[in-house]
């Protein structure tokens, strides 16, 4: 019997075998992207009940056994979801889903707040957002992922500056972007859209591997109908005085016409000409000319607003109209006018062979500038042909003061503009698989400059302009792209120079000089890419002739090639390696035969020759990128090894530092690691994050004709969290560490300085309108070595929400702390400074949105 019963058990297990189909299968969406962590179950037809199931993996494939009859169910969130019958010997199935918008309101709002498709990875940003953030940039700064610059604006992503910054689709405000984010109101942006690997030119996209991201901001419905409008102010006392702060913000977005008006004003402390800088501009050409002249002035923006003593004014004018479905033009205009004040107490160590100088100044500074900027810019952007032309003018008129008393006392004035033209041109043609480029870039910058140092009289008269006009070619073969670039780079820089009032001793005093290159180059590039791997091989190849007007004429031969790689190991781990050889360019601002007085104290001299730098740069790293799980990491590691054909040189001539280079070789070799996180912690509803940069660099000079070698390093440690567990309750909390140290060997002295800062915020609901916001600083400075400075803040405000109004009351520095101290390190020399910042302040502000 028990022969029989084992029998009847075997038989069924067969039978039951031979009824099951194990099913293997691929899931992507209808661009092809894989669908990781899609739903796989197999259901009973006539029970409905789930009998197995399981998950795809990152590249979207799945196995899954089933009984013949039964149903296959694929599910994804945001995907409408699809079934098949399971039959005998089943080939491998590949299912396409396709969006369910529905789907995602449903979900999105009430569970998570992030939709992933293909390489567009989408934030609804009411899910982040906060009772009291305002603007776009204070929602971004809590989205994983995100790093938003309070200064201007800026924005990265994984570490990275964003390529281009899209309302609606529509690119209005080019580099200059930090002025919508800072500005945008939060309640009428949707969606904020991350597009990974975006190719700006639609032309490129089967040319060019694009590793770059950019935003598109998508707005609510009813925020395109009319314009939308912001209005803020606040009044308020301080010791001796009154304060200010007016803005006022207008949109209006229209199928094909959009436009950004602005008009900001304050002296408070808020630093709105950060707002207008250009935070990305690679594809333009820029001047070489640096700040010959420059005060030593003390750092205003050390403490951001609270060391900030200005009166501020800025409008700016931005429009794009659209022509056609591939056309537009678009205008940017921004004025701004500033006044800036500093008073501090310095004490300074200048260390040499002959023993270490001190130096104790008492600094008072005051910077009026004025700033101009317009740019004008038509693009025709197809699938088969692009045409941009750009013209845009940055004026600077900048003017400077600074009184020092102590030791060496001294009064400076300096007129410092700065004039800059610059015209951007470029067309592309497809032709098949084959596209042919034309592009003509040009730079004109004058710098027309005074300064007066006691008796002393600095004047310089500099003119340079660069002119890159190229022609390029790009055909497909197979998996390869083949590129080349063939043109001519040249350019002129005119040089003037009068100093009176200091010892004929330290050199030529009057003189003029004119310096031209000219560049013959190719660059031929070859891309191959593959599923999951993408390998770039390029090089520089040129030709150069140089001819300084006090010199005969020289000629070089450059090659610098370039490598790099990267590998999508799955939908989330991506790395990169990448390796350069480069033969850095002359330098054309260094050639003028004069000593230069840059302030009371430093000489800069310059310095003709014709010897090349060279430079091997290695790095490695990954980025990790899981959006639904709220995850984002960056490593980089980068190694540098240079070797140089000159040493700085650092001479003190009797009161005077002047500094050069002579002929030698400078070896040098330099590493860094950059890490960026961010991880979201469902459990107390909040977000850390973490950005730590670790640099080391050994190299040396030559001071007063000996060699002195000298190692930095630098660490610096940013990290937050943020913290909703206690509903309407917010808490964050940042921790910022930075150590910086100067090895000097030969002198047998070490310079470390290190540096604290915690910062707490509270906001606690005292009622259902009203809510009080406590803010606090405690910073731990060493302003001399291993001597420490503690200085403490505290702000409260009471805020009053009602319909369309917010209103505040603020007591900032409620102990009125009145100086800060900290401390640098330069090239041998140590600073320690004590700065006036802003005492208390009562502030009443209002904030209406229409």
């Amino acid at each position: 019997m028990k022969k029989y019963i084992i029998l009847i058990l075997v038989l069924l297990y067969v039978q039951s075998v031979r009824a099951q189909e194990i099913v293997q299968g691929n899931v992507t969406d209808i661009g092809g992207h894989p669908v990781p962590a899609a739903i796989i179950k197999t259901i009973d037809v006539f029970t409905k009940k789930t009998l197995n199931f399981c998950q795809t993996d990152d590249k979207g494939n799945f196995t899954i056994t089933a009984k013949e009859g039964t149903i296959l169910r694929i599910s994804a969130m945001s995907y409408k979801s699809q079934e098949l019958k399971i039959v005998k010997s089943m080939p491998k199935q590949y299912i396409t889903l396709e969006e369910d918008t529905k789907m995602l309101s449903e979900i999105t709002v009430k569970a998570k707040p992030v939709q992933l498709s293909g390489d567009t990875i989408k934030y609804l940003l009411n899910t982040y957002a906060k009772p009291n953030d305002r603007t776009l940039s204070d929602v971004l700064a809590r989205v994983p992922g995100f790093e938003v610059n309070k200064e201007n604006g800026e924005i990265q992503y994984e570490g990275k500056t964003i390529s281009n910054f899209y309302i609606e689709g529509m690119n209005m405000m080019d580099g200059k972007y930090g002025l919508a984010t800072k500005s945008l109101p939060k309640d009428d942006v949707a969606t904020v859209e991350v597009m990974k690997h975006h190719q700006p030119i639609r032309v490129l996209d089967d040319f060019t591997y694009s590793d770059d991201n950019a935003i598109n901001v998508k707005m609510k419905k009813g925020a395109k109908a009319h314009w939308m409008t912001t209005f803020s102010g606040s009044l308020g006392l301080k010791t001796h005085g009154g304060l200010w702060k007016f803005e006022t913000f207008a949109m209006r977005l229209k199928p094909n016409f959009q436009t950004i008006l602005t008009y900001k004003t304050n002296n408070i402390g808020d630093n709105i000409r950060r707002e207008a800088d250009d935070l990305l501009s690679f594809d333009e050409l820029h001047s070489p000319l640096t700040a010959l002249l420059s005060l030593p002035s003390p750092s205003p923006l050390l403490l951001r607003g609270r060391s900030l003593f200005n009166r501020s004014h800025a409008i700016s004018l931005n429009a794009l109209q659209r022509i056609n479905e591939n056309s537009q033009i678009s205008a940017q205009v921004t004025y701004t006018n500033n006044r800036e004040e500093a008073t501090s107490l310095r004490q300074s160590y200048y260390y040499m062979n002959s023993g270490v100088k001190a130096v104790e100044t008492s600094k008072q500074f005051v910077e009026n500038s004025n700033n101009l900027f317009a740019k004008i810019k038509y693009e025709n952007n197809a699938s088969n042909h692009y045409l941009k032309n750009e013209f845009s003018g940055n004026f600077s008129w900048n003017k400077q003061c600074l009184n020092e008393q102590g030791t060496n006392p001294h009064t400076m004035l300096g007129n410092l503009p700065i004039y800059t033209l610059k015209d951007n041109f470029s067309i592309m043609k497809k032709y098949g698989k084959r596209l042919v480029t034309f592009e003509s870039k040009n730079i004109l910058e004058l710098r027309p400059q005074q300064m007066y140092v006691d008796s002393s009289a600095q004047s310089i008269n500099q003119h340079y302009y660069e002119t890159n006009t190229d022609i390029s070619g790009s055909f497909k073969l197979g998996k390869f792209v083949v590129s080349g670039k063939a043109g001519v780079n040249a350019g002129i820089h005119s040089f003037s120079s009068n100093l009176v009032g200091v010892p004929d001793s330290l050199g030529l005093l009057i003189g003029k000089s004119s310096f031209t290159f000219a560049k013959i180059y190719i660059n031929p590039d070859i891309e191959y890419i593959i599923k999951d791997f993408e390998f770039t091989l390029s090089s520089d190849i040129s030709y150069n002739h140089y001819k300084y007007s006090l010199d005969n004429v020289h000629y070089k031969f450059l090659f610098s090639p370039n490598f790099h790689l990267r590998w999508k190991v799955t939908a989330r781990w991506k790395c990169f390696a990448d390796a350069s050889i480069n033969t850095i360019q002359i330098n054309a601002a260094q050639f003028y035969p004069t000593v230069v007085l840059q302030d009371y104290q430093y000489m800069n001299k310059g310095f003709a020759d014709y010897h090349l730098s060279k430079e091997k740069n290695m790095g490695l790293g990954f980025t990790y990128n899981d959006a639904l799980g709220g995850t984002s990491l960056r490593l980089r590691l980068t190694r540098a090894f240079g070797k140089s054909p000159y040493i700085s040189t650092q001479d003190y001539i009797g009161n005077y530092i002047v500094e050069s280079l002579t002929p030698g070789n400078t070896k040098y070799n330099s590493w860094s690691i950059l890490f960026t996180g961010s991880q979201s912690i469902p459990f107390i509803k909040g977000i850390l994050n973490v950005r730590t940069l670790y640099d080391v660099m050994n190299s040396h000079i030559i001071q007063n004709g000996k060699q002195m070698p000298y190692d930095r390093k630098n660490f610096r440690l940013t990290s937050s969290i943020d913290i909703g567990l206690i509903k309407k309750v917010d808490f964050t909390y940042k921790l910022t560490y930075s150590f910086n140290q100067m090895k000097m060997p030969m002198l047998g002295r070490t310079s470390n300085l290190n540096s604290w800062k915690h910062e707490g915020k509270v906001v606690i609901p005292l009622c259902k309108t009203l809510n009080l916001e406590s803010l606090t600083e405690y910073y731990h400075n060493e302003v001399a070595q291993k001597k420490f400075k503690d200085i403490f803040f505290q702000d409260f405000s009471l805020k009053f929400k009602v319909k369309y109004f917010d209103f505040s009351l603020a007591l900032n520095n409620v102990f009125n702390k009145k100086n800060y101290g900290y401390g640098f390190n330069n090239t041998f020399s140590s600073s320690f400074s004590n700065q006036d910042i802003r005492g208390r302040e009562l502030m009443i502000s209002f904030y209406y949105k229409p």
